[in-house]
């Protein structure tokens, strides 16, 4: 493994001696695009040590946004602090920071970064949405709902914060409430696949089967490979007595997530209830070889 990973290494060496040090920027710029992070790291990587002061601010916002994405926390830290000292009015850092906090979990950091944010922009809507939803996180759901709606005061168009608020009062056991929200966020943004995610759950806790079932699938319609969607789609629909169809579901959410127990669980259940014995012993194989239970 250590050898491919110096050969794809020597590789992009390669790209870079091939391009001037102006189109660095610019090739990592359209790789962050194609979301080829690590590949973008190459070029910036590369773009700090020969680029002047001037040109430092992008390529460390950059090296930042490239971090989050793969998930290398605290890199990410690193080096949006780095485009701070450079820019320290600038509100896009602030957020960015407090996201990654957010993302670590660490909710009381993240909320005084998304707090020092919208003090340099006050009609900052989507920092008070990701303040919201970091007080949500760390319990604090009547205060997240009180800022979410300061954003929603701010741009009533504001598709996101109709999104967190819904889940704000789906926490509350506000299921009318919450339903109402995600269709608004819906209706301004249709193409909103958490917001039908939401939907979903909020009408399968309520036991409205068919609407939980038809919110699914529009999430779907726009998001084929989540297994998460898959998976609760399923649920359902074993819920309603529709365990053909659920089989196949839950077949696609193992598809896309083979490390879901649970999924080959209600598989062989609802193989069973269908009368297929045989596939359910075939499945309970699988099943064992792969988890050894």
């Amino acid at each position: 493994m250590k050898k491919i990973v110096c050969l794809l290494c020597f590789f992009y060496a390669i790209n870079i001696s091939a391009v001037d040090d102006l189109d660095l920027l610019t090739k990592a710029k359209n790789l962050i695009e194609e979301e080829k992070f690590k590949e973008a790291l190459v070029f910036l990587k590369e773009a700090e040590i020969k680029m002047p002061k001037n040109k430092l601010l992008n390529i460390y916002i950059d090296m930042g946004i490239c971090y989050r994405r793969l998930n290398n926390y605290d890199n990410a830290i690193y080096y949006y602090k780095q485009a701070l000292k450079l820019s320290p009015k600038m509100p896009d850092i602030y957020y960015n920071i407090g996201l990654v906090y957010y993302y670590k979990n660490l909710y009381k950091e993240a909320i005084d970064y998304f707090n020092k944010a919208i003090k340099l922009s006050p009609h900052y809507t989507e920092a008070y949405g990701a303040m919201a939803m970091a007080y949500r996180d760390y319990g604090f759901v009547d205060m997240a709902i009180k800022i979410i709606k300061k954003a929603l005061n701010i741009n009533p168009d504001y598709a996101g914060g109709y999104n967190i608020l819904g889940n704000c009062f789906e926490d509350k056991k506000m299921h009318s409430r919450a339903i109402e929200m995600y269709k608004r966020a819906i209706i301004l943004r249709p193409d909103y696949v958490s917001a039908f995610y939401n939907l979903g759950v909020v009408y399968d806790e309520i036991g409205n089967y068919s609407d939980a079932i038809d919110a699914y699938k529009q999430a779907l319609s726009l998001q084929k490979d989540d297994p998460d969607i898959y998976y609760n789609l399923g649920i359902t629909l074993m819920k309603s007595g529709n365990y053909y169809e659920a089989q196949d579901v839950f077949k696609k959410t193992i598809r896309l997530d083979d490390g879901n127990i649970k999924a080959y669980d209600n598989l062989i259940i609802c193989l069973r209830n269908s009368k297929l014995e045989g596939e359910a012993r075939k499945w309970e194989k699988i099943k064992f070889d792969k988890f050894g239970k």
